[in-house]
């Protein structure tokens, strides 16, 4: 299996899963599916093994709910969970997903795997009806566990997490907004997604420079998820989820390394 290619096993999916995922706060599933209004019609843009609406269920909440995957080895396990499931990239669909009159459109962990995410979001939202909102998330590259290791020479990519195989983008919370005010759309939510910089896919040293980069807000955010919408309105600032605690994390390394260094002696 090539280095950038996305082993057709990692879209199966554990039922057992759905629990974890409702009681993560900074799951963007999780998220997505508490903001989806009860009733409304939504698409689903790289549907994958269809957890979205797995999860919106689980959640009681009943809404018509379709779907584009590309994949074809993921969209034999979602399709049953759609009421229409295309199989193909949403440039192909423009007309179709135009003539349904979305109330959400959802792009979960998306534009990241696309070339010229601006040229593809432009084609789909120019048409799009005011009252359909785009609800998007995107892996932060700034995340402090990736600052840390790049700091000791390592990108190191992995088939699911910030670095995962097939990603052609990278963003920033400032990338992200400057991408979203170029198309010339307003985020209504801006959510920060945070983990613990110490327990993720990406295993660092901790040391003072792992600690100093906890106190930015950003190092701390995993992923970024926002509400856009053609309408201006003021952005409301969320955050879910765990961050690493600066002052144990800082007691927790020195004691090992005074216990380290009574061991050499």
């Amino acid at each position: 299996m090539h280095m950038f290619s996305r082993k057709d096993q990692t879209y199966d999916f554990d039922e057992c899963c759905i629990p974890y995922i409702l009681q993560d706060p900074a799951n963007p599933i999780n998220r997505i599916a508490e903001l989806i209004d009860n009733g409304t019609k939504v698409l689903d843009i790289g549907a994958g093994n269809g957890i979205l609406p797995r999860v919106i269920a689980a959640k009681g909440k009943n809404v018509v709910i379709d779907g584009i995957e590309p994949n074809i080895y993921a969209t034999g396990s979602a399709k049953s969970y759609y009421r229409i499931l295309h199989t193909g990239y949403a440039q192909e669909f423009i007309n179709e997903i135009l003539r349904e009159e979305y109330d959400y459109i959802i792009l979960a962990d998306v534009i990241e795997h696309i070339m010229n995410p601006y040229q593809f979001l432009e084609s789909l939202v120019q048409k799009l009806d005011v009252k359909t909102k785009i609800i998007l998330s995107v892996p932060n590259v700034a995340f402090g566990a990736i600052r840390r290791d790049m700091f000791d020479g390592n990108f190191h990519y992995v088939d699911s997490g910030i670095l995962e195989k097939t990603h052609l983008r990278f963003f920033t919370k400032k990338s992200l907004e400057e991408l979203i005010k170029c198309l010339g759309l307003y985020i209504v939510k801006l959510y920060h997604l945070q983990r613990n910089i110490f327990y993720t896919e990406v295993s660092i040293k901790r040391d003072l420079f792992s600690a100093s980069l906890l106190f930015d807000e950003n190092s701390s955010t995993y992923q970024f998820l926002v509400v856009v919408s053609k309408l201006n309105s003021s952005c409301q600032i969320c955050q879910y989820g765990q961050k690493a605690n600066i002052i144990n994390d800082l007691i927790i390394w020195q004691i090992k390394s005074f216990i380290k260094r009574l061991i050499k002696r």
